[in-house]
């Protein structure tokens, strides 16, 4: 399913509604232009939230594994040189506003993708891809996000889901085009998460040639030092609404992960314009990764997940 660029930030003739399913309230705001587009989720309760915090111990973690999306091996190059100059991603410190988001599946295994803080105007949230909230048929669960983690430390603490937002076309269908999304935080010790670890802010509409700083978490087995990498490449168009960026090392985790525009490489902030997801769920070898162009749908989105949150 592809998808067509909603005209304004905010449809006049949205509203937004709210329904409770399964013991979890559940939210669609509805767009008079394209229902698809929408977005709807799920709300997690505190004592779900108080439940996830004790739930993510150190052990637990280190049992995480990347789901069903980015490539676990790294495969031979093909024509790699000629990509993109032979780059491949380093390791480093990490950045406050970079973390990893854990959680569960259905089946109760343990998984992990990256996610990113984004200004939400009053709401704490993040951005990550929508894989990463939603998938066969259900929400994930024990959602939580431990900023600037690095080798099992988690010098800012473990932030618990509030609520999960993806756009109702991804629900329905997984659309690739749609392969973003919304995490609200609760607080933590009465603190809002961009008061204490920064955010990024949110671009439309760049096009799809940026000069980026893409930061992940790649599964450890393959980035032995346990440690998230980043790597610095321009971004070119793959599809109408898919752009590509080239650089070797991007293994299952990496999913979620912000491209970062115009980045203040001293404080680590930038403009998110991308997300790794969408094509191939981000991309099936380790030194091609995709995402959805951000355009008012993205935008759209935000407003919804901050207004429900």
């Amino acid at each position: 399913m592809g998808r067509s660029v909603l005209k304004a930030v905010l449809p006049s003739a949205a509203v937004v509604t709210a329904t409770v399913a399964a013991g979890a309230a559940v939210f669609v705001m509805h767009s008079a232009s394209a229902d698809d587009h929408g977005a709807t989720g799920r709300s997690i309760s505190a004592g779900e939230a108080a439940a996830t915090e004790s739930f993510w111990t150190p052990q637990a973690m280190a049992e995480a594994t990347p789901e069903g999306e980015r490539p676990t091996k790294a495969a031979k190059p093909t024509g790699f040189t000629t990509l993109s100059a032979g780059k491949t991603a380093k390791a480093f410190a990490g950045l406050k506003t970079l973390g990893v988001l854990f959680y569960t599946t259905s089946n109760a295994s343990k998984h992990f993708c990256t996610a990113s803080v984004i200004d939400g105007g009053h709401a704490d949230l993040l951005i990550t891809a929508a894989h990463c909230l939603y998938g066969g048929g259900h929400y994930h669960s024990h959602v939580a996000f431990v900023p600037k983690y690095d080798a099992g430390k988690e010098p800012y603490g473990i932030w618990t889901a509030k609520r999960l937002t993806v756009t109702s076309g991804w629900k329905k269908s997984s659309d690739k085009d749609l392969d973003f999304g919304f995490i609200a935080l609760n607080t933590r010790g009465g603190h809002q998460i961009a008061n204490v670890v920064g955010h990024n802010t949110l671009a439309i509409n760049t096009g799809y040639h940026d000069w980026v700083n893409v930061d992940g978490y790649p599964m450890a087995k393959y980035a032995k030092s346990d440690h998230p990498i980043y790597c610095r490449n321009w971004t070119k168009k793959k599809f109408k609404y898919t752009r590509e960026f080239d650089c070797a090392g991007y293994y299952g985790g990496t999913s979620g992960s912000p491209f970062l525009w115009r980045m203040n490489y001293s404080t680590g902030i930038g403009k998110v314009v991308g997300v790794i997801g969408g094509y191939q769920r981000g991309g099936d070898v380790d030194y091609i990764s995709y995402s959805s162009i951000f355009d008012k749908d993205v935008w759209n989105l935000r407003a919804a997940a901050a207004k429900t949150s």
